[in-house]
């Protein structure tokens, strides 16, 4: 997608909140402290749960319920290598689907600033949670009806290399298939071992020795 369109439905989402004061069916979330809500966790099936925890089951098999402007899907990141930032417009068949992936975001990014480590088996998301809870990127989410907007921001060449890994993962496999159980251990090791990453590799390799625990634990 042009940049410009992204710049353009992102000030209409800036406009739009400022105008209700985020009331009504508008949502919008940051990594700020004061912006995070504490969310109460809820991973059953249960659409009265959608503005409550990841709801991870509910979103797997639902995932065919999001996709991208145009009705394709699943959605993808529209990626700036230069700048070091994602952004994605998600569109959901109803504006239900759009809260409670808002839930899940909002719910995701409390943990991870808060040192947790959801999927501990698998590297990449390891590092994705070590950049998070360091400062190393940040996230902004706006919700206007039935679309999502999801921004993700790097300060360094490596914490952008884990975002867009992540970002294509969950755009293929998730949303794409539903799928939650593939590995992404050995791209997360071909990351680390990049130049990009020379400067925090140790301080990466020794989070992942001392987090990373195995599937099902």
């Amino acid at each position: 997608m042009n940049p410009k369109t992204i710049t353009a439905i992102l000030l209409t989402f800036s406009t739009a909140f400022i105008l209700t004061n985020c009331g009504g069916g508008n949502d919008s979330t940051s990594n700020t402290p004061e912006s995070n809500a504490a969310a109460t966790p809820n991973e059953s099936d249960d659409t009265s749960s959608q503005n409550d925890g990841p709801n991870i089951p509910y979103l797997r098999s639902h995932h065919a319920a999001y996709g991208k402007e145009d009705g394709t899907r699943p959605p993808v990141p529209v990626k700036n290598p230069e700048a070091r930032s994602i952004d994605w417009i998600i569109v959901a068949d109803d504006e239900r689907n759009a809260q409670i992936l808002t839930s899940h975001i909002r719910f995701m990014m409390e943990k991870l600033e808060s040192g947790a480590n959801p999927r501990a088996f698998d590297k990449l998301f390891l590092m994705e949670a070590y950049m998070k809870y360091n400062g190393y990127y940040t996230t902004t989410v706006d919700r206007s009806g039935s679309i999502v907007v999801v921004s993700k921001s790097a300060r360094t060449a490596c914490a952008y290399d884990v975002i867009s890994a992540h970002s294509d993962a969950v755009s293929e496999d998730f949303f794409g298939r539903g799928n939650i159980m593939n590995d992404y251990s050995s791209l997360a090791e071909a990351i680390l071992a990049s130049p990009d990453c020379d400067a925090d590799r140790d301080a990466i390799t020794a989070y992942i020795a001392e987090r990373q625990r195995h599937r099902g634990r």
